[in-house]
């Protein structure tokens, strides 16, 4: 019967497995579609490496077709298994977005009646769609879907908030370089919106969207009692983050989301620590009184099992050194008294903002012992904060990645370690303590600022290395060399911290005048 069967059958279709699955290998997207249609045996066939390949990661946005989709994929038992990673587009509509601008229309301006809308814009249309997106995520619609797709995707492995689209893994022919969001050719067939851009689809006070959609899948996660392992919220917009309310989770939802946290290893947030004044006027729901915890703090309580974190500080502010503040509080070990003195000694007298004692943190349990992973980027924070912090996770820490990080030189007396010509930087210092310390494999540094109360405590000195033959260097079209990275064993750091303790060097050309250490920068380009 079988043999008569294969009699019957085109010689093409009798190829075994593995051939097919090496002629998939060279195929485009466009190829793909009609080699599928082919016949009942191909789609067989190939259903399994198609799913492994299109829906092993996805992006939807917040409307109702994209969500839509997301739980239909939920339901389908084939489908549903393959998708490891799942991303929510903060694709925000705006129905000022269809309003002409003279950017757009330079010519107009000479005529008496310029065009109100954008061409190619339905303003109509683009309002309704805007609506739908407001009341998705006002309403708990938005938490409700997810939540039902979700429950369903036990496979899942990372969830991610992005306000921009991320290029693909896989580069097939034919298939949009970015992972863009499902329902995009809808929305903007019907509104004339494109967000298959690189830029951020968030505007600049989107704040408090952002922390409804984040709280939203917070108790999207919890409800469908998933155990997801790693948790990212991307945000490109510059002055958008987390907010401090964000993280506020009342007393009776701990117990439902604590599995969530508790199981996560991986958690990477854009965060805002802007303070407001006593008495200001500022409408910004991102904002919070000086005396106030952060409630980051007390979010992090409910994940002692990380083993990467990774916190980026948003819109500059009087509290962007809270999170270094807080973590050399929580890691600081007091039973090793004078192990960073020389840094303790110059900054004896630091006024620090994000002092614990003046942070009112909440008690902790644990000190992240299975931290492997840290990035921190642009904060300010003084010298021995940052020491505290390398102590504290000397044991586990394995990459650390510092970015637009400023460290603070303050004193009141004129005795500064700044003022020291055989030592002029603070960060010098720092890689010095790390050398003895430390049993790093990674580390990379770049666009660091060196912070004096005398010359640059708002704007910080830039931080430039020398060139050398160790790791990988990069800088700017100027010359200067800002960013330095190495990877390697720990004895291998150990070269690369004492290299940079010689090597890093601090440009202010007034600074100069009184300390020798400093550089110029017509000076280091001669070099």
């Amino acid at each position: 019967m079988d043999l008569a069967r294969s009699e019957k059958e085109p010689p093409f279709l009798q190829l075994p497995v593995e051939l097919f699955l090496q002629i998939w290998e060279y195929l485009s997207v466009d190829d793909i579609l009609a080699f599928r249609l082919v016949c009942r045996h191909i789609e067989t066939l190939l259903f399994d490496p198609f799913c492994r390949e299109f829906f092993t990661e996805r992006r939807f946005s917040i409307t109702f077709h994209s969500l839509k989709a997301l739980v239909d994929i939920s339901l389908c038992s084939r489908l549903k298994n393959c998708l490891t990673r799942l991303t929510i587009g903060l694709d925000r509509l705006h129905t000022s977005d269809a309003l002409a601008r003279f950017a757009d229309n330079w010519d107009s301006i000479h005529f008496p009646d310029p065009p109100l809308v954008k061409t190619g814009i339905d303003p109509y249309k683009l309002e309704a769609l805007t609506h739908e997106q407001e009341f998705l995520v006002n309403s708990g619609k938005f938490q409700l879907m997810l939540s039902k797709a979700l429950g369903n995707l036990s496979c899942l492995e990372e969830f991610s908030l992005r306000d921009y689209n991320v290029p693909r893994k896989n580069r097939r022919e034919g298939l949009n370089r970015l992972l863009v969001s499902y329902g995009w050719s809808r929305i903007l067939e019907e509104t004339g919106i494109n967000f298959t851009d690189t830029g951020s689809h968030l505007g600049s006070y989107d704040e408090r969207f952002v922390d409804i959609v984040f709280s939203g899948a917070l108790l999207a996660l919890a409800q469908s009692q998933i155990r997801i392992n790693a948790l990212t919220v991307d945000i490109s917009q510059g002055n958008l983050g987390l907010s401090s309310s964000a993280f506020s989770l009342p007393g009776f939802f701990h117990q439902d989301v604590h599995p969530t946290l508790f199981n996560l290893r991986s958690l990477d947030l854009s965060v805002s620590f802007t303070q407001i004044m006593l008495g200001s006027y500022s409408s910004r729901s991102n904002s919070f009184l000086r005396w106030q915890t952060h409630q980051l703090f007390a979010f992090l309580q409910q994940a002692p099992n990380l083993v990467t974190l990774r916190v980026e500080s948003k819109e500059q502010g009087f509290f962007v050194d809270g999170i270094v503040g807080w973590l050399a509080s929580l890691l600081d070990d007091q039973t090793e008294p004078g192990k960073n003195s020389e840094v303790d000694e110059a900054h004896s007298r630091l006024t620090f903002p994000g002092d614990p004692t003046a942070m009112m943190l909440p008690h902790f349990d644990h000190h992240f012992h299975a931290l492997t992973e840290l990035q921190l980027g642009n904060m300010r924070a003084p010298a021995r904060t940052v020491c505290k912090i390398m102590n504290g996770l000397s044991r586990s820490l394995r990459r650390l990645t510092l970015y637009k990080m400023a460290l603070c030189v303050e004193s009141d007396d004129d005795d500064e370690l700044d003022n020291d010509p055989e030592k002029p930087n603070a960060w010098s210092a720092v890689f010095l303590y790390m050398h003895g310390l430390v049993q790093l494999e990674q580390l990379a540094l770049s666009s660091l600022e060196h912070h004096t109360p005398s010359c640059s405590r708002q704007n910080g000195h830039p931080v430039a290395f020398f060139p050398s033959n160790f790791g990988v260097q990069s800088g700017p079209s100027n010359g200067l060399l800002h960013a330095w990275s190495h990877q390697g064993g720990a004895d291998t750091i150990r070269d690369f911290l004492e290299e940079l303790h010689t090597k890093t060097i601090i440009l202010c050309r007034k600074c100069k005048q009184r300390n020798a250490g400093y550089r110029s920068v017509e000076e280091i380009l001669e070099i």
